[in-house]
């Protein structure tokens, strides 16, 4: 059986070499019929087209002209690369993907509570009240071996730290940045908040657990701290709103986070970030360092 099938081959692969030629106007001449279990080895010189035929058995070889290559025949040889690329979802991140392994990426929705660490006492800024909506990676650059990820990204971050305490809110003050003043009396008390806004550059490195949909993903941030307000909303004794709003605070210019978070399953997982510097920038500034922990979305 073993005979038939090696005799087949052979005769296929001779049957297609004389159609080349015929087709490059190069005459076959010969067809070969192998009996015997053999070695078939093709190979092309300035002359032509050889064929050696040595069997297995060590027996006998033999050696013949496939094509002869005379003066007037034309060789020509044709090579070329293709490269893939392809709109792609991968993790939840869509992005343009290239068979090198390298992706343009956006995703990353962090929704979470931020934990005003180490601020003053009387300041009152509360971790259940304050949150932070950030996009990651709002456009990121990938690369990807195997089981493991760096990206370096440009991202969007909001943060709010609230107090709804009764007995003050924040004021601007040119000496401090920012006060605590009393509610003016027979007011009714709201909500008083400081917003800063960054634009991120997140340096990240992810690492997939074999076998599973975890990830793991740490990494840093560098913040330009854009803009910065305070406001402050309660109602007066007529049930009247009232809105006291300032800009230009003493933020911190530039600034640097520490990110990490695990994803379980299909991009949802969660994340935690901390900022070792304070918010607030000056010498007599309220100090704090923001802790945010939540849920991370389509990283």
């Amino acid at each position: 059986m073993k005979r038939y099938i090696i005799s087949a081959i052979i005769s296929a692969a001779v049957t297609c070499i004389s159609s080349a030629t015929e087709n490059n106007n190069i005459k076959g001449d010969t067809i070969v019929n192998v009996s015997t279990p053999s070695t078939l080895v093709i190979t092309e010189s300035a002359k032509g087209i050889m064929l050696d035929i040595k069997e297995n058995n060590g027996t006998g070889t033999s050696t013949m002209m496939i094509a002869d290559y005379n003066e007037d025949a034309t060789v020509s040889v044709n090579q070329s690369t293709s490269r893939f690329q392809a709109f792609t979802s991968k993790g939840c991140a869509i992005g343009v993907k290239t068979g090198s392994s390298w992706d343009v990426i956006s995703g990353g929705l962090n929704i979470g509570l931020v934990n005003p660490t180490g601020q003053p006492e009387g300041l009152d800024l509360q971790w259940a009240k304050s949150f932070e909506i950030s996009w990651l990676n709002t456009l990121a650059l990938r690369y990807s071996h195997r089981s493991i990820a760096v990206s370096l990204g440009i991202g969007l971050d909001w943060r709010n730290y609230n107090t709804t305490t009764r007995n003050h809110y924040m004021i601007p003050d040119n000496n401090t940045g920012i006060a605590v003043k009393p509610y003016p009396e027979s007011t009714k008390p709201g909500n008083s908040r400081i917003k800063i806004f960054s634009l991120g550059f997140p340096l990240l490195y992810t690492q997939k657990i074999p076998g599973t949909t975890l990830s793991v993903t740490a990494g840093g941030i560098f913040n330009i701290n854009t803009h910065a307000s305070l406001k402050t909303a309660y109602k007066d004794e007529q049930g009247n709103h009232i809105e006291e709003y300032s800009e230009g605070i003493s933020r911190r210019r530039v600034s640097f986070d520490i990110y990490g978070s695990i994803h379980l399953f299909k991009g949802i997982g969660i994340y935690a970030r901390y900022s070792p510097q304070s918010v607030l920038s000056g010498s007599s500034v309220p100090k704090f360092r923001p802790l945010s922990v939540g849920i991370s979305l389509f990283l």
